[in-house]
């Protein structure tokens, strides 16, 4: 009976401690640390609020130095000419080492911008009448910008960028473009 008791007694208590291992690892394995996430999501809030641009934003950190990834702007104001829809893939460098976050502070980036737009033309006919004439076109920019990214420890992240590109297929009215904005967004 004294062996029974005593086997009870190392059971209950080998039980107890492997349930408390196993909520621990549970935890663990759904709040991943900084260091883990590389997955970032962020939306243009200046041109979101300003203009009714939608500038939605994926990254993915793939080192402590780099990362890569993609815009995608779309205008849905008509009062606004130019830029109605645009891609925009991108590699950035980051100068910062954090060995708690990967891809924080300041950074260079290149980038490739894929953009429709249309072009009001506005002329006077032989008969003395004003006509609007919509031009659509396609264009390819490359170019660079500058930015700074500050992450909080529960994921959110806030990032300022500028740069510019230059127009390369001539079909856009303008040669050179810039872009930029104040980004907030979250990671996982």
């Amino acid at each position: 009976m004294k062996s029974f008791i005593i086997l009870a007694f190392v059971l209950s208590f080998t039980i107890s401690f492997s349930q408390n291992s196993e909520s621990s690892v549970k935890v663990d394995s759904i709040t991943k640390n900084n260091h883990e996430k590389i997955h970032e999501l962020r939306l243009g809030a200046i041109k979101f609020l300003a203009g009714g641009f939608l500038d939605v934003s994926y990254e993915y950190i793939n080192s402590q130095t780099s990362g890569y990834g993609v815009s995608l702007l779309a205008n849905f104001e008509n009062s606004i000419d130019y830029e109605k829809f645009g891609l925009n893939p991108y590699y950035r460098f980051y100068f910062g080492n954090n060995p708690e976050f990967k891809g924080r502070g300041f950074f260079v980036e290149v980038f490739s911008y894929f953009h429709i737009g249309e072009e009001d033309d506005f002329y006077v006919n032989q008969q003395g009448n004003g006509v609007v004439e919509d031009d659509t076109f396609f264009d390819v920019a490359p170019g660079f910008a500058v930015g700074s990214k500050w992450i909080n420890s529960s994921g959110f992240v806030f990032q300022l960028k500028l740069g510019v590109g230059r127009n390369l297929l001539g079909n856009n009215p303008n040669e050179f473009l810039a872009t930029g904005d104040f980004y907030i967004g979250y990671r996982f």
